[in-house]
C-alpha cells in the first residue's frame, strides 16, 4: 500500500512537471531561429555593402583623375609664359598656390688658343665654359587672391636666386658671392608686367641680347637675357652694362607686354659704390653724402616680329646712363633682326661715351661700335652661325695694367689715353641640339687690335679671368656640350 502512495505521487509530479520543460525548449528553439534570420539579414546587408564599395572602386578607376586645382597666376612661368610651352625645371614643391622649381645648367668646354704669351706660346686644355656660364637657380612663385580685388587677376609674387660656378674647378665664377647671377624679388601680372627689385641683369643687356650676337631668342621678351660667355667676341655686352658691369646691384627694374609687339621696360638702381647703410663689402650700399655714386638708368623699347616683306623683324633702342665712381658713362644701343624661315640676320650699333680721370681730367672717351651676325637652322636639330664685331673708340683710357677699359668700366684712375684704335672679332660656330636638354658644339673665334687699342686678357675681362696675356691676331678653337635641367 505505502509503495502504490509513493508511486502515485512520482507520477503526479511528473505530470505537473512536463509541461514547463516542454515550454523552455520551445522558446530555445524560437530563439535559435530568430538569431539565424537576424544573422541572414546582418549578411545580406553586409554583401549588398560590400558589392556597392566595389562597384564605386572600379568606376572611380576607370574615371580619368583629377588634375589638382591650380592658382591661375601659377600656370604661367615668371615671365608670363605657359608652364607647358617653357622647361620649368625640377619642381621641388607645389601645392596649387605656392611653387618652388630648381633649375641649372652644366656645360664643359675644351679648346685650343695661340698667342697666350708675348711669344706667342699657346694654351690647351678645358676652359670657362664658351657658350653659356654654368648655374644653378631656384624660382619661387606664390599666387595672390588679393590680385582679383584690386584689379590685377593673376598677381603673383616672384623670386629668383641663381649662382655661376666654373666646370674646370668648381670655384664660384665671383669668390665669396654666392648668388651673383641673381637674387632679387617683385611682382608679375600681365596688367602690371613684370617688377624686380634686388640683383640683376642690366635692363638693356635684356633688350639687346636679340641682336647682340646670333645665341639670343629673336624676340625681346620679359625673361633675362645675355650674350654668350667667354669667348673673344663677348665683349660687347659691356656697352649694355651700369655702374656695376652687365648686372646691377640694388636695382629696380619693370617690364611690361603691349599686345603681340610691344615690349618696354625702364630700370634704375639706386647708389652701390658703398658701404652706407646696410652696403656690403662694398658694392651693394651707397655712399653716405654721394647719393648719385653708381647710380644708373635705363630705358628701353621693342618692337617684336613685325612683317616686313617676307619675314619677321624685330627691333629696339636702348638708352644707358651710369654713375661709375663719380663719372658719367652713357651709351645709346639700336638693333634688331630678320628672320626668313631658317635664316635669320642680327645687326646693331652702339654710341658710347665715357668720362675719364678725376673730375673728367683725361677728357671724354667716344666709341662708334657696331656688329653683324647672322644663324642658319636648316633643321631642328642643326644650327650655324657666324658674326663679326668691332669695339672702335676715341681717347679711349688704360686702365693701371695698361690696357683699354671695357665700357663702363671705372675710369676714374685713368691718366693716359689711346690714339684712336679698335678691336675686331670674328666668330663662328655649330651646334647640335639632341634634345631639349642636351646640345653639343664646335666653335672657333679670331679678334685682330689696330690703331692704340690694347687687350691684356683673351676675354676682354680685365684680371677676372686671371692675367694670362693674350695678344694680337689670337685664335681659338673650342668643342663642348651643355646640358640644362
Amino acid at each position: 500500500m505505502k509503495k502504490f502512495a509513493m508511486r502515485a505521487s512520482a507520477l503526479a509530479a511528473l505530470a505537473l512537471c512536463h509541461p514547463v520543460f516542454a515550454n523552455e525548449v520551445d522558446d530555445l528553439k524560437a530563439e535559435i531561429a530568430a538569431q539565424k534570420a537576424a544573422e541572414a539579414a546582418q549578411k545580406a546587408r553586409l554583401d549588398a555593402l560590400e558589392a556597392r564599395l566595389n562597384a564605386m572602386s572600379a568606376q572611380q578607376a576607370a574615371a580619368p583623375a583629377k588634375a589638382p586645382v591650380v592658382a591661375k597666376a601659377l600656370q604661367t612661368d615668371q615671365n608670363g609664359v605657359k608652364i607647358i610651352d617653357t622647361p620649368a625645371g625640377v619642381s621641388l614643391y607645389d601645392n596649387g598656390n605656392t611653387s618652388l622649381r630648381m633649375y641649372g645648367l652644366v656645360e664643359a668646354t675644351g679648346s685650343h688658343a695661340n698667342h697666350q704669351t708675348a711669344g706667342g706660346g699657346s694654351a690647351t686644355g678645358m676652359q670657362v665654359a664658351w657658350f653659356s656660364g654654368n648655374r644653378l637657380g631656384f624660382d619661387a612663385d606664390h599666387a595672390l587672391a588679393i590680385g582679383d580685388q584690386i584689379g590685377l587677376p593673376g598677381l603673383k609674387v616672384i623670386s629668383k636666386l641663381e649662382t655661376e660656378f666654373e666646370l674646370p674647378t668648381g670655384d664660384m665664377d665671383t669668390g665669396n658671392v654666392f648668388f651673383n647671377r641673381d637674387a632679387w624679388m617683385g611682382f608679375y601680372s600681365d596688367d602690371l608686367g613684370k617688377v624686380t627689385v634686388g640683383r640683376q641683369n642690366t635692363l638693356t643687356r635684356d633688350f639687346t641680347a636679340n641682336w647682340g650676337d646670333p645665341y639670343g631668342g629673336a624676340d625681346v621678351s620679359l625673361k633675362e637675357g645675355g650674350y654668350s660667355n667667354v669667348n673673344n667676341f663677348k665683349q660687347f655686352i659691356f656697352y649694355s652694362g651700369g655702374a656695376n658691369g652687365t648686372r646691377l646691384n640694388s636695382a629696380i627694374e619693370w617690364k611690361k607686354k603691349f599686345g603681340q609687339h610691344i615690349v618696354a621696360g625702364v630700370g634704375f638702381a639706386f647708389g652701390s659704390q658703398g658701404n652706407g647703410g646696410s652696403g656690403d663689402v662694398g658694392n651693394g650700399g651707397s655712399t653716405p653724402g654721394d647719393f648719385k655714386k653708381g647710380q644708373t638708368q635705363e630705358v628701353s623699347i621693342a618692337l617684336n616680329a613685325l612683317e616686313v616683306g617676307p619675314g619677321l623683324l624685330s627691333a629696339n633702342v636702348s638708352y644707358d646712363r651710369a654713375n661709375v665712381n663719380d663719372l658719367i658713362h652713357q651709351s645709346e644701343l639700336i638693333g634688331g633682326n630678320y628672320r626668313i624661315g631658317m635664316f635669320r640676320v642680327n645687326g646693331g650699333y652702339v654710341h658710347y661715351t665715357a668720362e675719364q680721370g678725376a673730375a673728367n681730367s683725361a677728357g671724354n672717351r667716344t666709341d662708334n661700335s657696331w656688329t653683324v651676325s647672322m644663324s642658319l637652322l636648316p633643321t631642328p636639330e642643326n644650327e650655324f652661325a657666324l658674326g663679326f664685331n668691332e669695339m672702335k673708340g676715341k681717347n679711349a683710357g688704360f686702365s693701371g695694367g695698361g690696357n683699354i677699359l671695357n665700357p663702363f668700366g671705372n675710369t676714374a684712375g685713368v691718366t693716359a689715353t689711346a690714339a684712336d684704335g679698335s678691336k675686331k672679332a670674328i666668330f663662328g660656330s655649330y651646334m647640335y641640339h639632341v634634345d631639349r636638354q642636351l646640345d653639343v658644339y664646335f666653335a672657333a673665334d679670331h679678334f685682330k687690335v689696330d690703331g692704340g687699342w690694347v687687350i691684356g686678357d683673351a676675354q676682354g675681362n680685365g684680371n677676372h679671368f686671371g692675367a694670362g696675356q693674350a695678344y694680337n691676331n689670337e685664335t681659338e678653337v673650342a668643342v663642348g656640350a651643355r646640358y640644362k635641367f
